[in-house]
């Protein structure tokens, strides 16, 4: 017999969503992951695209960084390190440092997620470009240190500009995009 003094279970509204309500919700928070993994494929396959090898680094830390802090959901850690070695592995990178680089700016953009949320643009602009100077010289630094040599600085340099240039866009057009999932959030 039953205590009449425990609350009852409730159904969870998660179990009265239909299969195909389940799949929309899903669909939308692997868009992301699955974009950032369709990005690496078309910057890494040999087309004649101008500038794809030095748009890449830059398109996915965006990406990554967006993504951490206005909807963790849909930028899980486990996908930004599978993203990473994916990055690595069409790269021809050594494996691991891509990975390494994505996971420390989804770290940072995951850690002060509720901080740069209530910040204008501008200041969140200022903040992405200090992470993605740093992911750069990291990246430039660990090539140097496979390498045993010092590397020419003037290509990192470019990488960071590059990823502190494109923000702005990739950032509206992310925001676009979540505006349309938060509204099929809604009911």
């Amino acid at each position: 017999m039953s205590d009449p003094h425990q609350p009852r279970w409730e159904h969870d509204t998660e179990t009265q969503l239909t299969s195909r309500q389940r799949l929309d919700r899903t669909a939308r928070h692997l868009l992301p992951s699955v974009f950032t993994a369709l990005v690496i494929i078309f910057f890494s396959a040999p087309l004649t695209v101008p500038g794809a090898a030095e748009l890449l680094p830059a398109i996915v830390i965006n990406t990554i960084f967006f993504w951490s802090v206005w909807r963790p959901s849909g930028m899980p850690s486990l996908a930004v390190f599978l993203l990473g070695l994916f990055m690595d592995l069409v790269g021809f990178t050594p494996l691991g440092v891509s990975a390494f680089i994505l996971l420390l700016v989804h770290g940072i953009g995951s850690y002060a997620r509720f901080g740069l949320m209530r910040m204008n643009f501008l200041v969140v602009w200022c903040l992405f470009g200090l992470v993605g100077a740093a992911a750069a010289a990291l990246q430039w630094a660990l090539a140097c240190l496979f390498r045993l040599h010092l590397l020419d600085p003037a290509p990192a340099f470019f990488e960071a500009l590059l990823c502190i240039g494109v923000y702005p866009l990739l950032s509206a057009t992310f925001s676009w995009f979540l505006h349309i999932l938060d509204e099929k959030d809604t009911p």
